[in-house]
C-alpha cells in the first residue's frame, strides 16, 4: 500500500512540475505570436512620481504617432530612431518581460528590459524604469 501512494504522489508531482514548464512555454509563445511583424507606434507615456506631499502622474502625449518598434518573428527588432538589434520575450518571476539588445547608430551596444503590462492584437502596454527612478508605462497601439 505504501508503494501505491508513493507511486502516485510521483506521478502527480512529475505532472504538476510538467504542467508549469509548459505553461510558462505557451504563454511566451502566445506573447510572441501577438508580437510579432507588427509596427507598434507609441500613443503616449505615463510616468508615476511622488512628491513629499501627493503622488504625481506625468501623461505626455506624443501627438502623431512617429515613434514606432517592430519585433520581427527571427528574434530582431528595429525602430524609427534607427536603433536595431535583438529581443527575447521572458517570464521571470511570473513577469513577463522583453528583453532587447540594442546596437545605437554610433555602434554602441545596449540593453533595455520591458515588463509586459498587456498584450494585445492591437494594444501593447510596456512598462520600464530609467535610472533606478520611476517606472514609465508606454502605450502602443498597431495601426
Amino acid at each position: 500500500m505504501k508503494t501505491i501512494y508513493t507511486l502516485l504522489l510521483a506521478a502527480i508531482s512529475l505532472t504538476l512540475f510538467s504542467c508549469n514548464k509548459e505553461t510558462a512555454t505557451t504563454q511566451k509563445e502566445v506573447i510572441q505570436n501577438l508580437l510579432v511583424n507588427k509596427n507598434w507606434f507609441l500613443d503616449y507615456s505615463i510616468t508615476k512620481g511622488t512628491s513629499s506631499t501627493t503622488p504625481t502622474v506625468v501623461k505626455s502625449y506624443v501627438g502623431q504617432s512617429t515613434y514606432f518598434v517592430t519585433y520581427l518573428k527571427n528574434g530582431t527588432t528595429k525602430d524609427s530612431d534607427g536603433l536595431t538589434g535583438t529581443y527575447t520575450v521572458e517570464i521571470i518571476n511570473n513577469q513577463s518581460q522583453i528583453h532587447v539588445q540594442l546596437i545605437t547608430i554610433n555602434g554602441n551596444p545596449f540593453e533595455v528590459i520591458y515588463d509586459i503590462i498587456s498584450v494585445g492584437d492591437t494594444k501593447l502596454v510596456l512598462s520600464k524604469v530609467i535610472n533606478a527612478g520611476n517606472p514609465t508605462q508606454l502605450f502602443f497601439t498597431n495601426k
